[in-house]
């Protein structure tokens, strides 16, 4: 009996979260520069942000800064961060503008020497939700928390930290805002506004 109701329970919680994510595949580009000698910790963290994103259904596009159209998300790193520079932090964004991440890769390896490959992942995650979501905010659980406690590094460390609801639907907001801005400065859409206003 008990156990018909622990299955029950689950059952009921995936198929909440269940609907919130949507059926079809997202897909968003994101250019990273190369953070010298580190590209065994680059690709694990692309491995592991990518997988987040997965879990809700948006693929990522991992492209190098050379090939990036002017629509991806660019993240570049600092290897020796100022001390004042947003004190305290392992990355920042800049979500009004859009476009930009930057990654402070020293502090990342003083925090987590052992984990620095999935640290960075998350903190990738982190900043380009920023980013979808188009302001400054943070969840009380998850990804988006403002501080990771040691709980949520644990779950970083296993891959076991996830999206808030609200987050999710933020993200689908924000890449639904990103393709329309996109599809109208396509060519095909300025041409066909010339039409309509003459």
């Amino acid at each position: 009996m008990k156990m018909t109701g622990i299955v029950v329970m689950v059952l009921v919680a995936a198929s909440a979260h269940a609907g919130i994510i949507r059926a079809e595949a997202r897909q968003l580009i994101i250019c990273m520069e190369s953070a010298s000698g580190n590209v065994v910790i680059e690709n694990a963290a692309r491995t592991v942000a990518s997988g987040v994103f997965a879990s809700i259904n948006v693929k990522i596009e991992w492209r190098i800064a050379a090939k990036c159209p002017t629509e991806a998300i660019y993240v570049s790193f600092l290897s020796q961060t100022p001390v004042n520079l947003h004190r305290g932090a392992l990355a920042y964004a800049l979500p009004y503008e859009g476009t930009h991440i930057v990654v402070f890769l020293d502090r990342l390896k003083y925090t987590a020497p052992s984990a620095v490959a999935h640290l960075l992942g998350y903190t990738l995650v982190h900043e380009i939700t920023h980013i979808l979501e188009g302001e400054v905010r943070h969840s009380e659980s998850g990804i988006m928390k403002a501080y990771w406690g040691t709980d949520d590094n644990v779950g970083i460390r296993h891959g076991h930290l996830s999206f808030a609801a609200e987050d999710v639907s933020l993200i689908y907001r924000g890449l639904d805002w990103r393709e329309s801005r996109l599809a109208m400065a396509s060519p095909s859409n300025a041409a066909a506004y010339a039409i309509a206003t003459h």
